[in-house]
């Protein structure tokens, strides 16, 4: 799972659904399409965290529950700064009425964090136990 190309195609893949979802009103026509959508992103940004560390010898070696903590905090921070995104292009322009709301309720930005997290925790555990585990 440390492969570069790996970590690029679904990058890719990742932003190209995002932008048509965009484009074409997925998002607002496919009610549920924002839960894979953030349930990959978590696991992407995990996989980005994985190869960075064995790669470019960021983090140094921690224990298990050292690395797992660590990588759902970046989740998490990504996940936030994200969700304020999507607050601030509400506040610009949905506001104007130039798109819809992205921030429907509490209750989808909890839920779009609560995704993140889990695409980011099947992300490390799928690398702890089914692949080697990167250590620098």
């Amino acid at each position: 799972m440390n492969n570069y190309k790996f970590l690029l195609s679904l990058f890719l893949i990742i932003i190209s659904v995002h932008l048509l979802g965009m484009y074409e009103n997925w998002y607002w026509d496919i009610s549920w399409l924002d839960i894979p959508m953030h349930f990959f992103g978590g696991f992407w940004i995990v996989i980005l965290f994985l190869w960075a560390r064995k790669h470019l010898n960021f983090f140094g070696n921690n224990s298990f529950l050292g690395d797992f903590i660590i990588i759902l905090g970046w989740v998490s921070l990504i996940g936030v700064f994200w969700e304020f995104f999507e607050f601030s292009l509400d506040y610009i322009w949905a506001v104007k009425g130039v798109i819809p709301l992205s921030q429907v309720s509490i209750s989808d930005t909890l839920k779009d964090l609560l995704m993140d997290l889990l695409g980011g925790a099947s992300a490390f555990f799928i690398q702890s136990f089914f692949f080697e585990r990167t250590r620098s």
